[in-house]
């Protein structure tokens, strides 16, 4: 089992609650996700946990045929950058969408999309499906 600092597995507990959370800063009110211990916009270290929507889009991705040995069950999968909704970028496996139509996709971009809590080896991880 991988060694992690208590707030990313905390992290990874609230998917096992169902949850997308983040941490949001107190001083300036930016969010941090994935989570970590400085805010990224004021430099504050006062941040607390917050849910978010789940909810962002999705502006450029690319196609993932082999990737790291622990997700090739997925392969070949879209692999993309989201912009949350509460403002964070954050890139991840995007399922759900035709690997065939990529020419289509990119003309599409921005693609609304949500949270979807997978699992994986004995844990749950976050990915994001288009909305609809």
């Amino acid at each position: 089992m991988v060694k992690m600092q208590p707030y990313v597995k905390m992290w990874y507990d609230f998917f096992e609650e169902g949850k997308v959370m983040g941490l949001k800063c107190n001083r300036c009110g930016s969010y941090e996700f994935p989570p970590v211990t400085t805010c990224h916009n004021c430099f504050s270290t006062d941040l607390s946990w917050a849910e978010m929507s789940g909810r962002g889009k999705l502006v450029s991705f690319t196609l993932n045929p082999y990737p790291d040995p622990p997700f090739a069950d997925y392969a070949p999968f879209i692999y993309g950058q989201i912009v949350l909704e509460e403002g964070p970028a954050y890139a991840t496996m995007i399922l759900g969408m035709d690997l065939d139509k990529q020419e289509q996709l990119f003309e599409q971009l921005p693609i609304d999309v949500k949270a979807v809590i997978q699992q994986r080896d004995g844990y749950k991880f976050i990915a994001f499906e288009p909305v609809g």
